[in-house]
This record gives C-alpha cells, structure tokens and sequence, in this order.
C-alpha cells in the first residue's frame, strides 16, 4: 500500500511539473511574439499642390417673377356682355375694343357699348363672359404688361449693404435650368421684414419673348467682389476630433494641419488660413488616415485647377 502511493504522489508531482513546463512555454513564447515590432501599415495615396484661383464673392436670394404692370378692364356703363373680342393671351394695344356691351336700360334704345383698353399688354384672364352683367365696378378681364417681368427677392439683412440701385445681377429659373437672365435692380423696400429679416429688392428682367412667366420661381444671384484665393480638391479636407484640417505628405508620413475653409468652388475648395501655398496636400485617401501614418505616394503630385 506504501508503494502505490508513493506511485502516485510521483506521478502527480511529475503531472504538476509537466503543466508547469508547458505553461511557462507559453508565457515565454507569447512574451516573444510581444517583444517583436508590430507590422507597419502603408496606405497608397495620391497628392495634389494646392492652386489659385480667382473666386467670386456673391449674394444669393430668391423670389417670384411678377408682371411689371397688372390692370383691370371694366366697362363705363351697365349692361351684360354681348361679346369679348380678345382671349387668354391676345395682345392688345391702347384703344383696342376687347369688349360688347348691351346696355339694358328699360325705355332706352342705346347702341352697343365699346369697352376699350386703355394700355399695352397681354390678357391674362377673362373674368365675365358673355351674358353676365357688367358696370364700373365689375371688371371684365385682366392685362399684364410682361415685355418686361420683376422679382421681389428677399435679401438678408446682413448682405443688404452690398446691393444698390441699378446693380446688375442674374436671375435662374427652374423652367429654364440651363439659361440665365439679366436683371438690374430697380427698388429696394425701406423696410425690413421683422419675421425673417430679409429686405424685399426688386429687379427688372427684359422678356421681349414673354418666356418668362409671372409666378414662376426665381433664384436671384449679385457677384459683390473678386479675389485670388488657395484651393485644394474638396477630396483633401477631412475632420478629425470636430475640426476641418488636411494632410500633408513628409518624408514618407502623414502631416495633419488644421485649416479654415471657404467658398466651394466647382471640385475645390477655398482654404482661408492654414496652407502658404506651395504644400504637397494628401488628395485621394485623406479620409483613411491619421497624423504621422505612413504613406507612399502613388503617381506625380498634380496641381489643383
């Protein structure tokens, strides 16, 4: 009985020596794997030198085309249409008869009546037909004088100081996406809108063609000044930790440089402060790094146009 159980104190002590052999290895060689230097990631990137361009300062508003003059047509004396002579859109002129009216006055024979227009335009609604009565305060249709249209754009209080009497400007419209219009500013309201304060400024539009059409939406746009700015490609500004900044490619490393943006022009972008120039600006890959990453730049620096 002695004997077994020296046999098995042996074998447990020669067990326990075992798993400590065993655990020591592992500890040892994970110890190695840790004392060897980590695997250094290079990411590919392409590079751009930041340009100079020529940006335009402007203000933008937008608003509603409307006729440059709307009057009412009505007939100088009682009675019930016998006749209009004009339709939706007919011209018409100074003079022109454009209504016939039979006065009904009970014991009196009078001729039919002649309403005439007394200015230039367009007729943009017919309001009574034949049969309904009429008199001086019954108005038979409706011109708009739209050889020349007008926008009423709301300006922001902050941008009014750069508009002026007479200031050119262009005018879009989503009918005609790809045209653009001339107008000039013709009046600029003295007073602010106190909801959203904006100052209501109109502009004349010339429409020879009456293409344009009263209602329709207008986006209004004034250039207020030029200057040569650094632009780099919209793809070389990312944001790191809440700030907008770029990457500088150094010596085979990411160099992160925080900078103030501006004007979006085209597929660049304005850097107003952080940039002299003459940088070599991390374009395509910007957004999978971080400062002092390696990189190797693929292909030859580009400039920024």
């Amino acid at each position: 009985m002695k004997i077994g159980r020296i046999i098995v104190i042996l074998v447990l002590i020669a067990l326990a020596v075992f798993i400590g052999l065993r655990t020591k290895s592992t500890i040892d060689a994970k110890k190695r794997e840790a004392a060897k230097p980590a695997p250094v990631t290079v990411i590919a990137v392409e590079t751009a030198v930041p340009g100079r361009q020529t940006i335009e300062d402007k203000v933008r508003s937008s608003g509603n085309l409307q006729a440059a003059a709307e009057v009412s047509i009505f007939s100088k004396v009682p009675g019930k249409i016998a006749n209009n002579l004009v339709q939706m859109g007919s011209p018409v002129t100074p003079g022109q008869v454009v209504s016939i009216v039979n006065r009904d006055e009970v014991g009196y024979d009078y001729k039919p009546f002649e309403v005439k227009s007394d200015v230039r335009g367009v007729v943009a609604r017919i309001i009574l037909n034949p049969g309904a009565a009429v008199g001086p305060t019954a108005p038979i249709l409706n011109l708009v004088d739209i050889d020349q249209v007008k926008v009423v754009a709301g300006v922001d209080e902050k941008n009014i100081r750069f508009i002026s009497m007479g200031q050119p400007a262009t005018v879009t419209l989503e009918a005609y996406p790809d045209e653009r219009f001339n107008a000039r500013v013709t009046n600029i309201s003295p007073l602010a809108n106190q909801l959203n304060r904006t100052i209501d400024v109109e502009l004349s539009v010339p429409n020879p063609s009456h293409r344009l059409k009263p209602g329709m939406y207008a986006e209004v746009e004034w250039i207020t000044g030029r200057r040569t700015a650094i632009v780099v490609p919209l793809v070389a500004v990312v944001e790191r930790a809440g700030r907008k900044c770029v990457f500088l490619a150094a010596d085979g490393a990411a160099r992160m440089i925080p900078v103030t943006i501006g004007e979006v022009v085209g597929d660049n972008i304005e850097i107003l402060s952080g940039l002299a120039g003459g940088e070599t600006v991390i374009t395509t890959g910007a957004g999978q790094i971080n400062d002092k990453d390696r990189i190797t730049v693929a292909g030859t620096p580009a400039d920024a146009k």
